[in-house]
């Protein structure tokens, strides 16, 4: 019988079939696509980074700071990368190499309910779009001039070119 591997993740025993390997250790699917994940959003907040910073790549000040906030106050980069984004397409802020992403630090809880709002929005947009149209046709009575009072001046007929009724 094969030796049973284990998921680095979660610690789950692995059949041969069920395991599947990134950087040198093994994982299940779930844990794998978690950490596929976690890889895509840091990369994306590195190009996000070298993009706006005009960076061939990223500082160690910048380093540093995207690690401690992803331990001291557990934001995810995608968090991150979404928070800069905020600061530069929604506030204006220009993004400075000499003082790194602090703007995340300072603007992250600003950025999240921004987010939330935005969410909303979509939601609300979505169920509108969804609702029934519902089409009501009103009938215009037309009043003719045989009921008209006698008082009033007709303008219409003083345009043409008659008279006082």
């Amino acid at each position: 019988m094969a030796r049973l591997s284990t998921c680095k993740g979660c610690g789950e025993k692995l059949q041969p079939k069920e395991k599947y390997t990134h950087g040198a250790k093994t994982y299940c699917k779930s844990c794998l696509t978690e950490i596929q994940r976690k890889a895509n959003e840091y990369k994306e907040l590195i190009e996000f980074i070298c993009n706006n910073y005009d960076l061939e790549k990223p500082t160690g000040l910048i380093l540093k700071q995207i690690k401690e906030l992803k331990n001291e106050c557990n934001y995810s980069h995608a968090a991150m990368t979404y928070t800069l984004w905020y600061c530069k397409e929604v506030l204006g802020k220009e993004l400075i190499v000499k003082y790194g992403v602090a703007l995340i630090k300072h603007y992250y809880e600003e950025a999240k309910e921004y987010y939330s709002q935005q969410e909303k929005m979509k939601q609300r947009m979505s169920e509108i779009s969804e609702a029934e149209l519902k089409t009501k046709y009103i009938k215009q009575k037309r009043t003719s001039d045989v009921n008209k009072p006698s008082s009033l001046i007709d303008l219409n007929n003083l345009l043409r070119g008659g008279g006082v009724n």
